[in-house]
């Protein structure tokens, strides 16, 4: 499931006018040059526009590989961290007026890696347990949670000699954010 959110970003110059620091790109034989919107402020349209929408950013940002071309079609795959879980952020342009670039901007979520997994999995059960996570002396996850509605993944806590197995199984998907629940096995 991904979410959807449109924004318009003025850019702050053309290529052609950053000079020595960028070279603009030309096609056919008007000379027209394309230009694209700052890395930076793409990043700043994917933390406003999403955190409209309730979705929290760790660190309050995210990183995309470069500027996004200011071309309709043209798209780049962000990342930003959510709840600790890696979450991508689709940007693809959908109009271009003069120096007004249009964007959509859908959430794709990742598999919960198995290493935050079973951090969050020793966390929990110990929280619910009412002992300390340090009671729990490891956890250990088949792998990933899979970032889909049918994912799931199984557990084993290990606690003074004795192997506790339970479930993981993803719950929802909201905002690029897998939520799960944790179940006796």
């Amino acid at each position: 499931m991904s979410t959807a959110r449109s924004t318009t970003v003025r850019t702050l110059t053309r290529l052609a006018m950053i000079g020595a620091a960028s070279t603009a790109v030309l096609f056919s034989t008007t000379a027209c040059t394309i230009f694209s919107v700052p890395a930076d402020s793409v990043e700043e349209q994917i933390v406003t526009q999403l955190g409209a929408q309730g979705v929290s950013f760790d660190g309050g940002t995210a990183d995309c590989p470069g500027d996004l071309d200011a071309e309709v079609g043209a798209g780049q795959t962000c990342e930003f961290r959510t709840g600790g879980q890696p979450v991508g952020a689709v940007v693809t342009v959908t109009a271009v007026d003069d120096d007004d670039v249009s964007f959509d901007i859908t959430t794709e979520a990742r598999p919960v890696p198995r290493a935050l997994l079973e951090e969050t999995v020793a966390s929990t059960v110990a929280a619910e347990a009412g002992v300390p996570v340090a009671f729990i002396d490891s956890t250990e996850c088949d792998g990933d949670l899979p970032a889909s509605t049918d994912g799931r993944v199984a557990c084993t806590l290990n606690t003074s000699g004795e192997q506790i197995p339970v479930a993981v199984h993803v719950t929802g998907i909201q905002g690029g954010q897998v939520d799960f629940e944790i179940v006796d096995a």
